[in-house]
């Protein structure tokens, strides 16, 4: 499974996208003008996954951390 956020310049995340798709298969994500998209590494998202409250909960106290390079992470807000 891959998991996707769109953020503004702050880390701050609008929305979180995951696609638990079989290999090979390509997904596109057009954020709204001043969003950018990552894939990130969210391992705090498992625990969430499948509860769509707990998942906004998490995008509204956690961050994308852009220091780690070309792969994000989610640091707490």
């Amino acid at each position: 499974m891959k998991t996707y956020v769109h953020f503004d310049a702050l880390g701050s995340i609008h929305s979180i996208i995951t696609v638990d798709a079989p290999a090979g298969v390509m997904a596109m994500m057009e954020p709204e003008p001043g969003l950018s998209v990552a894939e990130i590494d969210a391992p705090e998202l498992d625990s969430a996954a499948g509860d769509v409250e707990k998942t906004r909960e998490m995008a509204k106290s956690y961050k994308v951390d852009m220091s780690a390079g070309s792969r994000y992470k989610l640091s707490k807000a």
